[in-house]
């Protein structure tokens, strides 16, 4: 009996069909206005268009939609102009070894089932890090926006140059920003099905081409370069950006994180781990055809949504789209660069906006602060945005360590005994403020009745709180004080109880030495005689 080999089928759902060709349409303009805050040429971003969802797609999320994204791009540049010159080839090549190291970090922390490190990242410093990230990508555009190309590293202080250099703006190239911006916005409240972003691209090529570039600078012309496998790589690159592939590796897992927990399915649980898997394929594909880092879109995915995407096959149509598409790249020689800026200025609009930070605010000073200082924070120290990311981090975690360091501590004297009421996290940072609070108070109150430490409202007791409260124990009963906890978990009074055998145990031995030492006399000392009288 003959047996079949097993065929793979995958099933177009109508609204998967919609929706992905819907997507494509967005994600072509967007991954060419992508490629230029990364750096690197137009074609590259294709690449990644195409790539990211085809790669994606057998572990994704139904709701998810992979490729080319703003915050990915500018923390992709971040890393990258520092250690390579941008513009040439080894850039690019940098560009696609970052990609492959950050699918590598994802796909290894998949496989060792690491997928809470997707909730790593505090609000606080994701907020502060979105709003920082959206203001320098608007400030990336303003060169274009003007009609004049950058000049340096830094993107705040080459768009106040562009600014100032009124004289040399070109007026069509504002004109095309202008109106880019607006249109998009436009279409968009019409209906968000609109693909507004390549009909803005349509147009503006159109005008251009005819009218002999008359809004500003072009792309220029754009060879076709199908997605291929490329290895020749910078590899001696490889510990430089090691670190900022680790940082872009769990800050871009964010967006898809929250993504899939927005959309899923009532009654499916998801799996951080099965998405590290879909990211870091899509990654390693994008590094092995010579792109550059990508993520999860949340624009797109609600797009895609929105068109009617019921699987993840969705995201596969997005990529067969894209590719389809492809072919018609050296028809944008003639795109202006103005109106990719205002591509990307319209996508990252709504996150330069102070309503999340206010809100923050209202609900706690020190969260506040944490996220205003990571958003001042990559403002200052761009464009190594990665690295106030990692600075946000440790403001988080030094804040929090000093918070939890605090004790509530009450004392009421009720039925003839003290109680001590202790409220917060006791570990070693804080319970040396109790140690403190308890001298205090046995030095106050100088009288016969027991003390009570209520236990009840910490939580977990480390080691180091554990040998402070047996400390404790032995102070009092130092003193002439009856001492005793409540609310302990049972770990904590099984630690307490062998500390307490042990130096029951070390003191009866101490005793029987210093018996054996008075019977024998200190040894080598000369022998005790009564003078004569």
């Amino acid at each position: 009996m003959s047996r079949t080999a097993p065929t793979l089928r995958v099933r177009v759902h109508p609204g998967d069909l919609l929706a992905g060709i819907t997507v494509a349409m967005v994600l072509i303009p967007q991954s060419l206005a992508y490629a230029e805050i990364v750096g690197v040429p137009p074609v590259h971003g294709l690449v990644a268009a195409v790539v990211a969802p085809l790669a994606a797609y057998w572990f994704a999320s139904p709701a998810m939609q992979s490729g080319p994204t703003a915050m990915s791009a500018v923390l992709v540049f971040g890393v990258l102009a520092t250690q390579v010159a941008p513009g040439t080839p080894e850039y690019a090549g940098a560009a696609a070894l970052l990609a492959l190291l950050v699918g590598v970090i994802r796909v290894t922390l998949g496989l060792v089932r690491w997928g809470a490190l997707a909730f790593a990242l505090s609000q606080p410093v994701l907020r502060g890090f979105t709003l920082g990230a959206a203001v320098l990508i608007v400030a990336s555009q303003v060169p274009a926006a003007v009609g004049l190309m950058p000049e340096g590293l830094h993107l705040i202080p080459r768009a106040l140059r562009a600014v100032l250099r009124i004289g040399a703006w070109s007026p069509g190239a504002v004109l095309a920003t202008v109106a880019t911006v607006a249109g998009i916005l436009l279409l968009r409240r019409i209906s968000p099905l609109i693909p507004s972003a390549l009909a803005a691209v349509v147009v503006g090529t159109a005008i251009s081409a005819a009218s002999d570039g008359i809004l500003g600078p072009t792309l220029g012309s754009i060879t076709l370069t199908l997605p291929s496998l490329r290895l020749d790589l910078p590899w001696l690159l490889v510990p430089q950006l090691a670190l900022g592939a680790a940082v872009i590796a769990l800050v871009g897992f964010a967006e898809p994180t929250a993504i899939a927990r927005r959309y899923a399915k009532s009654g499916r649980r998801w799996d951080p781990n099965r998405e590290l898997l879909s990211q870091g394929a899509s990654n390693i594909a994008a590094g092995l055809t010579g792109a550059f880092p990508v993520g999860g879109s949340f624009s797109r995915s609600a797009l895609g949504q929105l068109a009617g995407a019921t699987t993840r096959t969705a995201g596969l149509v997005t990529g067969l789209v894209a590719l389809v598409l492809m072919g018609a790249a050296p028809l944008l020689a003639d795109l202006p660069r103005a109106v990719l800026a205002g591509v990307v200025i319209a996508a990252v609009l709504d996150l330069v906006r102070l309503q999340p930070m206010t809100d923050i605010w209202r609900l706690g000073r020190t969260q506040a602060s944490i996220a205003w200082t990571t958003a001042g924070l990559t403002l200052l120290l761009e464009p190594r945005v990665d690295q106030a990311v990692l600075a946000g981090v440790a403001v988080a975690v030094v804040l929090h360590l000093l918070r939890q360091s605090r004790l509530d501590i009450e004392h009421l004297s009720e039925g003839g005994r003290h109680r001590v009421t202790v409220q917060g996290v006791l570990w070693f940072a804080s319970s040396v403020h109790l140690e403190d609070a308890m001298r205090a108070l046995w030095g106050r109150y100088d009288d016969d009745r027991p003390w009570v430490i209520d236990l009840r409202g910490v939580g977990r007791i480390d080691l180091d709180a554990a040998l402070s409260l047996a400390n404790l124990r032995d102070q009092a009963a130092a003193i002439g004080q009856t001492l005793t906890f409540e609310g302990l978990d049972s770990r904590t009074v099984d630690r307490l109880a062998r500390m307490q055998a042990r130096r029951a145990v070390a003191s009866a031995e101490a005793t029987a030495a210093s018996a054996v030492d008075d019977d024998a006399g200190t040894p080598g000392a000369a022998p005790t005689t009564t003078p004569d009288a």
